[in-house]
């Protein structure tokens, strides 16, 4: 897989995030990840959560694929209070 984003999204996303665009194959690559469906957009977009050992910390990645094998990271950040119990509650499931 091949991870591609914009330059000028990633400076946003830092900023605003503290995390690069760049780390997104930590949540994509994650053993332990929950895949959904993002519905804020019209855009096919999918959201990872995963734990990310190396940070400690559970994050979220939201991207879209694109043919052939690209990942396009539009964002990447920590997850909400609300997306954390998502996460243990699929966890203890799965």
């Amino acid at each position: 897989m091949r991870f591609t984003f914009d330059p000028d999204k990633d400076a946003t996303n830092i900023s605003k995030h503290g995390l690069s665009l760049a780390d997104a194959p930590l949540v994509f690559n994650a053993p332990n990840k929950l895949t959904l469906e993002s519905t804020k957009t019209s855009e096919e977009r999918l959201m990872d959560i995963a734990l990310v050992e190396v940070a400690g910390v559970v994050l979220v990645l939201v991207y879209v694929l694109r043919e052939p094998n690209e990942v396009r990271a539009i964002s990447l950040r920590r997850a909400s209070k609300q997306e954390r119990k998502l996460y243990a509650s699929w966890q203890e499931t799965h």
